[in-house]
C-alpha cells in the first residue's frame, strides 16, 4: 500500500504532489495518471473523461505539466481540477456500469450516459466551438478516447 499514490479526492492530491510526481516523466500523460505510484485509483475512463476536461492531450509527455524545477504549471492545476470533477460526477450518477459494476443498492450506475469522449469514437467532440471527432489509439494496452482537435 505504501507504494500506492494519493487518493484523487483526498487533501493530498494537489496540483503540486502531480506535478512533482510527473517532474523527468517521458511517458504520455495517459500512462502517468493510470499508473497506481503516480494516483491511485484512477481507471481507464476517469483519466480518459478527465483528459478532455483539461483539453490536455493523452499522447501529452507527462512531464509538460511540471516545470523543470518540478513546481506545477497551469496544466496541472487544470488537471487536478478535471480529475476531481470527473470523479465527484461519477460517484453522484452512482458509477459507470458498462458491463458489470453495480452500486450498493444493486442498480447499474449513470455515468456512462456522461461519457465526453470514452468509447465515443467517432462521433462529434462535445466541447463547445470545436468541430472535431473523437478518436480512439491504444495505450498501454488499453483503449485512450480523446478528441485530436481540442486537446492539446
Amino acid at each position: 500500500m505504501r507504494a500506492l499514490g494519493p487518493e484523487p479526492l483526498g487533501n493530498e492530491f494537489d496540483a503540486a504532489m502531480l506535478a512533482r510526481a510527473c517532474k523527468g516523466k517521458k511517458t504520455s500523460l495517459k500512462a502517468a495518471l493510470s499508473d497506481q505510484k503516480v494516483v491511485a485509483g484512477l481507471g481507464n475512463i476517469y483519466v480518459c473523461e478527465a483528459l478532455h476536461r483539461a483539453l490536455l492531450s493523452p499522447k501529452r509527455r507527462a512531464s509538460t505539466i511540471a516545470t523543470k524545477s518540478g513546481a506545477p504549471t497551469e496544466r496541472a492545476q487544470t488537471l487536478v481540477e478535471a480529475i476531481k470533477a470527473v470523479l465527484k460526477d461519477a460517484i453522484a450518477a452512482g458509477g459507470s456500469s458498462l458491463r458489470d459494476h453495480r452500486r450498493t443498492d444493486g442498480q447499474l450506475g449513470d455515468f456512462q450516459h456522461n461519457f465526453r469522449v470514452y468509447d465515443r469514437e467517432g462521433q462529434p467532440c462535445p466541447t463547445p466551438g470545436c468541430g472535431g471527432t473523437i478518436k480512439r489509439m491504444v495505450q498501454t494496452g488499453r483503449s485512450t478516447f480523446f478528441c485530436p482537435v481540442c486537446q492539446e
